[in-house]
């Protein structure tokens, strides 16, 4: 059940919040928290993942029938075991280190950005080598794009059998097995990196993805202050709403024929119904009281509205990524309207009653 099989290797921190129940399948090596404070060493991570032992190779095919090597194809094995998977020819073959240069990129970027150590919690391969994962954990005081990252962990992984790209999640466990590596990096977690191994491996665009991630936080905190500090009552939030942010996605014109005209009140109606629906994510925990009045909440009230109420998908049917942050920073840099979340850009980037927009007044506040 858990895939963790005679070649696998499997070491694992207990005694840390995101550890969970620890070693509960009893099939890993374990460090507890007490004694090893920054988390797993290196040295050990690198053994677990086969680091300097062994590697994944390309094998040349040989007919069977005449002997002779098939050039245009070629399989994968993994150290001493013959060949698992017979991919195309483009497809890259990564080798288990990346993973530890990824943590290290993420580890680095936490270190320089904020201080503070992202330790290693658990580390290990699957399917007889053929999987490998690696979780650092993210204490509560790190902001990771924005939001404060409590009891998170950024999960890596790949895999040599084609089952698996090389993806990295945050989630709020640390992968401790087959079941936590579906659950957390091939389920319903939205990847903060994703790189197909049949489009080739480029580790550094995993890397600047990761270090990114860290250093942005820094100015989406400041625009998220700046929203903070920018005065809007419910009422002229309503207001904007209904006049200037859900006509541009929610037509509420036309009144050429009586069919119009009926359509034109549908849409009223449905804004209206819209609207309501919003206010009730504002005045909802989600909000939290000190905050409203103000630029965020309202930011906070029309994405919680359009990630909760709104049927919203991505590309590939899944609930696109959740974070308040996200459509900040969308907003700000680039006045996206895609993402998942059309109402809040439209809303940053509407001059509406306050005069100028809230995306200009943060770039604004950033800027200067």
């Amino acid at each position: 059940m858990h895939e963790i099989h005679g070649q696998d290797n499997l070491l694992l921190m207990e005694g840390h919040p995101l550890s969970g129940m620890g070693n509960w399948h009893g099939l890993a090596e374990t460090e507890h928290w007490d004694s090893r404070e920054k988390g797993l060493p290196l040295s050990d991570v690198q053994h677990v993942l086969g680091i300097g032992n062994w590697e994944v190779e390309s094998v040349p095919l040989v007919d069977s029938r005449t002997g002779q090597i098939i050039e245009t194809h070629q399989g994968i094995a993994c150290g001493d075991n013959p060949p698992h998977y017979f991919p195309t020819n483009g497809y890259g073959i990564l080798q288990n280190q990346a993973l530890v240069e990824l943590s290290e990129v993420f580890r680095q970027a936490g270190q320089e950005e904020y201080g503070i150590d992202l330790p290693i919690l658990s580390a290990g391969t699957l399917r007889n080598r053929r999987m490998a994962f690696l979780s650092v954990g993210v204490p509560d005081n790190a902001s990771l794009d924005g939001l404060p990252a409590r009891n998170h962990a950024m999960n890596l992984g790949t895999s040599h059998d084609g089952t698996c790209a090389l993806v990295g999640c945050l989630a709020t466990y640390i992968v401790v097995c087959s079941n936590t590596f579906r659950a957390s990096l091939l389920g319903a977690n939205p990847p903060e990196l994703r790189t197909l191994h049949s489009r080739g491996i480029t580790l550094d665009g995993a890397k600047q993805t990761l270090t990114e991630m860290v250093k942005g936080s820094h100015y989406v905190d400041t625009a998220i202050r700046r929203l903070l500090d920018t005065s809007y009552p419910v009422g002229t939030f309503v207001e904007d709403m209904a006049t200037f942010v859900l006509p541009k996605y929610y037509d509420a014109s036309g009144t050429r024929s009586d069919f119009d005209r009926e359509r034109h009140q549908r849409r009223i109606i449905n804004n209206q119904n819209r609207i309501e629906e919003m206010l009730v994510c504002y005045h909802s925990p989600q909000v939290p009281a000190e905050y409203r009045g103000t630029a965020y909440a309202a930011i906070m009230a029309v994405q919680g509205w359009e990630q909760h109420d709104k049927p919203t998908r991505n590309s590939k049917g899944a609930p696109p990524r959740a974070r308040v942050a996200t459509a900040v920073e969308k907003s700000v840099n680039y006045a996206a309207t895609t993402g998942g979340y059309p109402l809040s850009a439209a809303l940053m980037n509407t001059p509406a009653s306050a005069g100028k927009s809230l995306s200009r007044k943060v770039r604004d506040a950033a800027y200067n």
